[in-house]
């Protein structure tokens, strides 16, 4: 597994880390704990050293998962990896869905993710997005309190757009920043967040790098979706058809680097000079080891350039 320095820490973070949106349950449908357990438990054993989730993944359940998956088999995997938590979404006790980075809402984060973790200390925080209502200075001190007091051990924002970066930056050092990148949509690259990250010595965990399933190694019509998946609408019509011959084209240039069109998705965004990870979500630990196969594999120049040129292609860009 390929290894790369978080930022100014003495943490060295694998190039692939484990998402676990998915194991929260909400917007996939039902979802299989076991298999979520025993995914998370493949990647540790095989060198994934950060986990990712946030208190909003299922209200606390993906906290909870990982829990369950570290405490397994006498706590043996516990000191092999590290979990990344985010702050930002919650359930209040009538359902409403809270969305807040007050610091009243912060004390009753960091008590839950403690407990639904099951720790004492917490390995890296960061906060979710924008709450739009507290200002991003009050939320980022907050944050750099608790780690100051040995509450956390990194921290870091995620979403933040370049302005929120130099407000948060100015407030307390960050060590992460955790935006969307992907082939699919590269502004990261292009607006000034890659360039102040490098600048600052943040490191940069990037999220999204499959584009919904368009960049996974086979692709599905929308009749192979449930109805309540957005997919059952959006991988239909002519613009579908289009991405189709673009990832048969993709397919190709994969093909050449003895890579499926996943791994050479997750290849692409890695071989960005300031991107440290991507987070890759899995569902087995037959996802899981697919995805790991593509740590440490970077490509050319000419190569980057082809695959952005066929995406172009395919969105009509």
């Amino acid at each position: 597994m390929h290894c790369a320095q978080m930022g100014d820490t003495d943490f060295k973070v694998s190039d692939i880390v484990h998402g676990t949106y998915k194991a929260g349950g909400q917007d996939w449908g039902a979802v299989n704990d076991e298999d979520s357990i025993a995914t998370m438990k493949y990647c540790i054993d095989n060198g994934v050293n950060l986990i990712d989730t946030a208190t909003g993944y299922g209200m606390g359940r993906a906290e909870r998962l990982i829990r369950y998956a570290l405490d397994d088999e006498d706590g043996k995997r516990r000191g092999k990896t590290k979990v990344m938590t985010k702050w930002y979404l919650w359930q209040g006790p009538d359902e409403e869905m809270i969305r807040s980075l007050s610091p009243e809402t912060q004390a009753q984060f960091l008590v839950g993710s403690k407990k639904r973790l099951g720790v004492d200390r917490l390995d890296v925080v960061l906060l979710h997005r924008d709450d739009t209502v507290t200002p991003i200075e009050t939320a980022i001190e907050t944050l750099a309190k608790y780690q100051s007091e040995g509450h956390i051990d990194h921290i870091g924002a995620s979403n933040y757009s370049l302005e929120h970066l130099e407000r948060a930056q100015k407030a307390a050092p960050l060590q992460n920043y955790q935006p969307r990148f992907t082939l699919l949509e590269a502004s990261l690259r292009d607006d000034g967040r890659l360039d102040f990250c490098r600048e600052h010595h943040i490191s940069i965990g990037v999220y999204g790098v499959l584009g919904k399933g368009r960049l996974a190694p086979g692709l599905k019509d929308a009749g192979e979706y449930p109805s309540w998946d957005s997919r059952s609408k959006s991988h239909a019509g002519p613009k579908w058809e289009r991405w189709k011959r673009a990832h048969a084209e993709l397919q190709k240039v994969a093909e050449r680097q003895s890579l499926s069109v996943t791994q050479l998705a997750i290849a692409w965004v890695l071989s960005h000079p300031g991107i440290t990870f991507a987070i890759i979500g899995a569902s087995t630990p037959e996802q899981a080891e697919h995805n790991i196969a593509a740590s440490g594999v970077r490509l050319s120049k000419d190569v980057l350039d082809e695959c952005e040129a066929i995406v172009k292609e395919g969105l009509g860009k």
